[in-house]
């Protein structure tokens, strides 16, 4: 009823307001509103209703802008209505003014009429309308006018909107700016929409500008607010950024709720900066903040973070956050403990991983086939082969769900105990279980008997294989291939190549290169030249990795010489064998003391930016220092530091070789720029350092210095260096109590000396035979000859092989202390060229058949009062009892049997030549010492 009533009562304000002529019985308008007021739907789905039948007669000459605003007025009631009016209105060709159109803003507005507002904005954006009006004009004209604010904020709203559907980011924001600086203040629903909308169509550089501008105005913003800025940041890449704006926002007092707090820790995690997730600048400030407030986070994001830090396997981080998410009520999943399992077993930590996987199972989390096939692998990189084999048994039992990575963890590790038997079984259970074995599998096997040398069962599972419509792969081939050329099978090599061909598989260098090896290890290295020669000249890709097979072909048959004239051939022409091989090429020269070759080859990987590991420096400096070139060792070494290569093993091999060639004081000082360095020293740089500071006070007693001196100016050395050692929590081991227990002696402080002994057995130490020599050598220096027998017996006793110094040293002091020597012995003194008198003082107390029976032998010793040049002779002179000469030098022999330093031994520790086993004795007490350590070293 209200709406028939409409039209008349209208057109009766209409007559006593006087806005038409009186003479007009009806509005021309009323057909429009009749229309619409018969209309039930909403006031947004009314924007074009004016029906194209019924054109408006009236002329637009008749209206005035306040009759337009006046009309508008009477219909803000009805927005639709108004809206219609206003642009019949301007169809006709009115053209309304700021006030026109501020009413009917306001109109919609006041009726939250989104879409018809937003399409007059854009109208106006436009400027389809003809005679339009400026839109910041208009709109300071509405913040004038307008009495309520939120139909002004509403409209401002609109606007943004509206100008997002015209404009691009940039101008949008210049829009926004503008209507700040009028007075306006948006609405956080305005400030957040425009956030989007420039993040949607913009960089990550306009958002933080939006942002910016928006804190400069002091506008109100919140958690979504926050969320979309460091959202659009994060797919930026721009971790760093998007950490710095949240903890701006934080300390504005924005509240993040659950979702703002893992979004942003996911975001973290998608830009792998697992470390501020975490630690927040190393005090775990999102967690704790979490914590403090309360406010739980999404388990998704929990285990971005823990897969992140396993990722980077900072796994007790990890755990812990395994251990917070437990205690703020999120129920443990089985995401999270299988990233730490399987980071723990990928360290070969399987104590961890066993805690984590029972820890699991008490949570109620059952074991998948992802976990135990992490846990086998890891078994299997420990060469722990039978524990795969039982519990791959033990988790089938228990009903895990095998598939085939499993199976073929566990075929593997049946073919690397030789147990080929029951690997085939295992396939056939594969098998039987609806499992289809794949070339991995087939290939497993083919290794297995490769292995076991069972070449024919590898080529029959390699048959089976082809049956199976199963091709087989550049893997498989070279598998196979390296099984025949170790076991010496030439031609089957051959046939394999042309075989892979025919299969339309071309052998690349790989192949060839492992074809090569094989006949290396193989003793075919005739052939490996030959198959060599052959790819050579044909030519192939990746012709590096040909030469590098065949330079360690050439290594591993022994022939280093002409490794090293390929290696030399090979760098001529441009190329360079893998470091791998250039590793083995300088190891295998200062094996064979070809150190100048070695530096060659070091230097021409330097010029092809390949930089050789650790250890290739390593064998280098210390085939220098053999050599006593402590000059090149030196180069070589500081090359290493500037390279920032330098390890505590680098360190202790050059100290030790300024510590054989006298220079103590350079030992020293590169020890202290190791500390400084931040390199921590073990007890072998500590060691060495001990015994260098022993060997130079033995040294001041041939200049003359007191031996009170000598011997507390050794004391304050060693008790500097163990304080050191207590500092750094570094335990001395056996050589290093050996070098303490020899200083102790040559000091003559026996009690300390068998302390230290005592010490040794009371930490779980046991003493080898030098420790035992040293402190037998101190016993009888001091005259105690039954202590030395005590200890040369119990030495017998516990299994030890006596070296022949220790026979060396107990039975000259025995002979020393009889007058008439009962019981076989031998005396032996070191002397220099042209040194008659300790001769002479030998042959003196060996009675009249000593100086016929002397036996003559020369030692070359490293020592650093003498030139390398220089050679020390010693004789050796038997005193002899009721027994002929001939018999007590085969007794001694036999004694003495098999306790000889063999080649090697011989090379490190002073190079020995002639036939007749050496000791020490009666020389000068420096002297002997001397050749004591080259002995013990």
């Amino acid at each position: 009823m209200i709406l028939q009533r409409w039209p008349r009562c209208t057109a009766e304000c209409f007559r006593r307001r006087k806005l038409f002529p009186s003479e007009v019985p009806s509005c021309p308008y009323s057909t429009i509103a009749t229309s619409v007021q018969c209309d039930d739907s909403s006031g947004d789905e009314k924007l074009n209703f004016a029906p194209d039948n019924e054109p408006i007669q009236k002329s637009h000459r008749s209206l005035t802008s306040d009759s337009v605003v006046q009309t508008l007025r009477c219909l803000r009631r009805k927005p639709a209505v108004a809206f219609a009016y206003f642009k019949d209105t301007h169809s006709l060709g009115f053209h309304h003014d700021f006030s026109a159109y501020s009413e009917i803003i306001q109109i919609l507005s006041h009726s939250f009429q989104g879409k018809m507002l937003i399409s007059l904005f854009c109208e106006i954006l436009s400027g389809t309308g003809s005679g339009g009006p400026e839109i910041l004009p208009l709109i300071d004209h509405l913040r004038k006018t307008c009495a309520t604010s939120h139909v002004l904020s509403y409209a401002v709203n609109c606007l943004i909107k509206a100008y997002t559907t015209r404009h691009d980011a940039q101008e949008t924001v210049e829009m926004f700016c503008h209507l700040c600086r009028l007075g306006f203040v948006p609405t956080l629903w305005a400030c957040n929409f425009l956030l989007k909308f420039v993040s949607q169509s913009s960089d990550s550089h306009m958002v933080v500008a939006a942002y910016d501008r928006m804190k400069c105005f002091q506008l109100t913003l919140d958690a979504q607010s926050l969320n979309i800025v460091t959202r659009s940041l994060f797919q930026a890449n721009k971790a760093d950024e998007a950490f710095q704006v949240w903890v701006g926002m934080i300390e504005m007092g924005v509240k993040l709720d659950v979702h703002g707090y893992s979004s942003f820790i996911i975001g973290l995690c998608d830009c792998g900066k697992y470390n501020l997730a975490y630690n927040m600048v190393r005090r775990y400030a999102v967690l704790q903040e979490i914590s403090q407030e309360r406010v739980p986070i999404e388990a998704f994001a929990y285990n971005m973070v823990i897969d992140g830090l396993c990722k980077e396997m900072k796994l007790e981080e990890a755990e812990k956050v395994l251990e917070i998410k437990t205690r703020h009520g999120s129920t443990p999943d089985l995401y999270g403990y299988s990233y730490l399992i399987h980071s723990h077993c990928k360290m070969g930590n399987l104590e961890k991983a066993w805690y984590h996987i029972e820890d699991m199972v008490s949570h109620g989390i059952e074991i998948n086939c992802y976990i135990v096939g992490s846990l086998l692998q890891c078994l299997r990189k420990l060469g722990m082969i039978s524990e795969v084999i039982v519990h791959f048994q033990k988790f089938r039992d228990l009903g895990v769900h095998l598939d085939g990575v499993l199976y073929n963890v566990a075929m593997d590790a049946y073919c690397k105990l030789g147990n080929m038997n029951e690997a085939v079984k295992l396939l056939n259970e594969m098998m039987a279980g609806g499992l289809v074995p794949d070339k991995i599998h087939y290939t497993c096997l083919i290794n297995g008997y490769c292995l076991k040398g069972e070449t024919e069962n590898a080529w029959q599972v390699f048959e089976q294989m082809l049956k199976a419509n199963i091709k087989p792969d550049v893997v498989t081939y070279n598998i196979l291939s390296s099984g025949y050329s170790r076991n010496g099978l030439v031609m089957k090599v051959f046939d394999l190549l042309e075989h892979m061909m025919d299969q339309g598989l071309e052998p690349n260098s790989l192949t060839y290169g492992i074809a090569i090896a094989g006949f290396c290890r193989g003793g075919n290295l005739s052939e490996a030249e030959v198959l060599f020669n052959i790819v050579e000249e044909k030519g192939i890709d990746n012709i590096n990795v040909l030469y590098s097979s065949m330079v360690c072909g050439y290594l591993h048959s022994g022939w280093t010489d002409h490794a090293y004239t390929l290696f030399l051939r090979v760098a001529k022409q441009g190329n360079m064998v893998d470091h791998l091989s250039c590793s083995k090429l300088i190891n295998g020269l200062c094996r064979d003391e070809k150190v100048q070759e070695a530096s060659t080859v070091c230097s021409m990987m330097l010029e092809k930016n390949v930089v050789p590991d650790v250890i290739s420096y390593s064998k280098l400096i210390s085939a220098y220092c053999q050599s006593r070139d402590m000059h090149n060792a030196h180069l070589w070494f500081h090359d290493m530091v500037e390279r920032g290569l330098c390890d505590v093993i680098v360190y202790t091999v050059l100290m030790n070789g300024y510590c054989k060639v006298g220079r103590l004081q350079e030992a020293c000082e590169l020890f202290v720029q190791m500390i400084n360095l931040g390199i921590k020293p073990d007890v072998v740089a500590y060691t060495v350092l001990l015994d260098g500071h022993l060997k130079e006070t033995l040294q001041q007693g041939w200049q003359g210095i007191t031996k009170e001196r000598r011997t507390f100016f050794l004391r304050t050395k060693h008790k500097a260096l163990l304080s050191s050692m207590k500092d750094m929590e570094i335990e001395p081991d056996v050589t290093c109590y050996t070098v303490l227990i020899d200083g102790q002696c040559k000091a003559e402080y026996l009690e300390e000396a068998r302390g230290l002994f005592d010490e040794m057995l009371a930490k779980g130490l046991t003493p080898d035979v030098y420790t035992y020599t040293a402190l037998i050598n101190g016993y009888c220096s001091q005259g105690e000859i039954a202590k030395a027998e005590d200890l040369f017996q119990e030495m017998i006793d516990k299994g030890m092989k006596p070296y022949v110094l220790s026979f060396s040293v107990l039975h000259q002091r025995t002979l020393r202390h009889r007058k008439n020597p009962t019981r076989f012995g031998y005396r032996c003194a070191y002397v220099r060229k042209a040194d008659t008198w300790s001769m002479e003082r030998l042959l003196s107390q060996c009675g009249p058949q000593g100086e016929q029976n002397a036996v003559t032998f020369s030692i070359r010793i490293n020592d650093q009062q003498w030139s390398c040049a220089d050679t020390i002779v010693a004789k050796l002179a038997v005193a002899l009892a009721p027994m002929p000469f001939e018999g007590l030098l085969d007794r001694f022999v036999a004694a003495t049997s098999g306790v000889f330093p063999d080649n090697q031994e011989r090379e490190d520790r002073g190079k020995l030549s002639g036939s007749v086993p050496w000791g020490t004795l009666d020389a000068p007490e420096s002297m002997l010492h001397h050749i004591h350590c080259a002995v013990m070293r």
